[in-house]
């Protein structure tokens, strides 16, 4: 089980829809994917278009260590 919940609250916290690497294509948002932190990596073919995961709620919350969840996968 990930570190982070996959929940519906925070998925509201979630900053994913504003990082320049999802916002590369349109395939993050047509495959509704975001907290990769808590659900893994994507399936999407996305460049390293720069992070955020460092801004976002979770990070600090359940005190995160990596970047770029996106292509690494969930935190464990």
């Amino acid at each position: 089980m990930s570190k982070v919940p996959n929940t519906p609250e925070n998925e509201a916290k979630c900053v994913c829809p504003r990082c320049p690497t999802w916002l590369t294509n349109g395939c993050p948002k047509e495959k509704n994917e975001l907290l990769y932190c808590a659900k893994g990596k994507t399936i999407c073919d996305l460049p390293e278009a720069g992070c955020i995961c460092g801004a976002c709620p979770m990070h600090e919350e359940y005190k995160l260590d990596g970047m770029y969840f996106c292509f690494r996968g969930a935190e464990k």
